[in-house]
């Protein structure tokens, strides 16, 4: 496995890995509605334009990407919001620890960046891992519309 910075040449890998995710776990967990926002949100022009004001990160293996995750600042250059977007995994790989793996990056830049917190709006799915790996559910939650749950961590 290799963990690197996302391309263009990435990005409809990942946009097919996003909606295998969408599909196969979180229509479990999430309505149709909701579904469809976070669809129509993550089209392969979206995806391509992320990068340009996000750092993406993806996991290949045998040039196949397994797992992709941004690290971004939600805020402003003055009150950032360092961030955890679009972590995704390859449904059938997991519980392998390739979470983490893309977590602790994403972790390294909120360090790298001075953070003294870091946060993650995740879906409902993803609550537990997020917990496992430190973070809190945040008292005031701004997007109960959107099935998302904000959550922080301390750095």
């Amino acid at each position: 496995m290799k963990l690197r910075i996302a391309n263009e040449n990435d990005v409809e890998q990942i946009k097919f890995l996003l909606e295998r995710n969408f599909d196969e776990i979180m229509s479990k967990y999430h309505s149709k509605p909701i579904l469809d926002k976070f669809k129509s949100h993550n089209k392969y022009e979206d995806l391509l334009n992320q990068l340009n004001w996000k750092k993406i990160y993806v996991i290949e293996e045998d040039d196949e990407v397994i797992a992709t995750g941004a690290f971004v600042n939600y805020g402003s250059k003055e009150k950032p919001k360092y961030s955890i977007s679009n972590l995704y995994v390859k449904p059938e790989k997991h519980g392998k620890g390739i979470g983490k793996m893309l977590f602790n990056a994403l972790c390294q830049d909120a360090k790298s960046n001075c953070a003294d917190s870091f946060h993650v709006p995740s879906s409902r799915n993803a609550i537990g891992f997020y917990e496992k790996m430190g973070f809190t559910i945040d008292n005031e939650q701004p997007e109960k519309d959107n099935e998302a749950t904000w959550m922080t961590m301390l750095l």
